[in-house]
């Protein structure tokens, strides 16, 4: 089964997230479907294409020229040359690039003393995915794209700790009235091994979905409120050596 996660942001300001790519900016959506478009225009009809970005584009031009089938004729054209044009300025993807998540609400539940772990829910597991939208341009604004992970595992979500290190950590965050605060925040990164469309742009019609495949490369459970890092997994290494050996900064 399943299982979407959302992504949660607010109240982790003290983060610096400077210079990271995340799907969660419409614009790098926006320009994921560009990108796919660049590869494709020329398969599509010029005269529908190009009419469609005349009344979106150009819409004092298309006023203009709409009663004059020989003026509407040149200016589709016209029009379908201006989005080519747009769609060559679009950067290319670079397909080395590292991008980050950050998932906030993951919990870590009651302290397990025979495995001596802390166990962790609302973390990227087998099935999980995330959903994304474009700025409605061609792709569509709400969240309808996907993206999805082939490697990610409930098998790292805990936390690690001996007995009196982990009275220590929970005692650490109690407030005056006893309540325990067992969010955290998982920062994971990852690269895209493939995006395709879903269903195909069709100019005045149908915007795009896309698919993203995604890799995780690492990801680290930390400490929202004093920010140590409780656990760093690397996927690219062996997981099973990792989660026996993995890293507490927790003091």
């Amino acid at each position: 089964m399943k299982k979407v996660l959302w992504i949660l942001l607010l109240g982790i300001g003290t983060l610096s997230f400077a210079g990271n790519l995340d799907l969660g900016d419409k614009n790098l959506v926006e320009r994921f479907g560009m990108n796919i478009l660049k590869d494709k225009i020329d398969l599509y009809d010029p005269d529908e294409f190009g009419l469609w970005v005349l009344q979106k584009d150009y819409r004092t031009k298309y006023r203009k020229v709409r009663n004059d089938e020989f003026e509407l004729d040149d200016a589709k054209k016209w029009a379908f040359e201006k989005f080519k044009q747009k769609l060559e300025k679009v950067k290319p993807i670079d397909k080395n690039a590292e991008y980050h998540l950050y998932l906030g609400g993951v919990k870590f539940g009651k302290y397990d003393f025979k495995e001596k772990r802390f166990p962790l829910t609302g973390a990227l597991e087998e099935g999980s995915y995330m959903q994304y939208g474009g700025k409605g341009k061609i792709v569509y604004y709400y969240n309808r794209s996907k993206l999805i992970f082939d490697n990610a595992t409930s098998d790292v979500n805990f936390i690690p700790m001996e007995k009196a290190e982990a009275k220590k950590f929970l005692k650490s965050r109690k407030d005056k009235y006893g309540n325990v605060d067992r969010n955290l925040i998982a920062h994971y990164v990852y690269t895209l091994k493939n995006y395709e469309q879903v269903n195909e742009f069709q100019p005045g019609r149908s915007l795009m979905t896309i698919k993203f495949e995604g890799e995780l490369k690492s990801v680290e459970f930390m400490d929202k409120k004093r920010k140590h890092i409780l656990k760093h997994i690397d996927f690219s290494s062996n997981l099973s050596s990792d989660m026996n050996n993995s890293n507490n900064t927790e003091e």
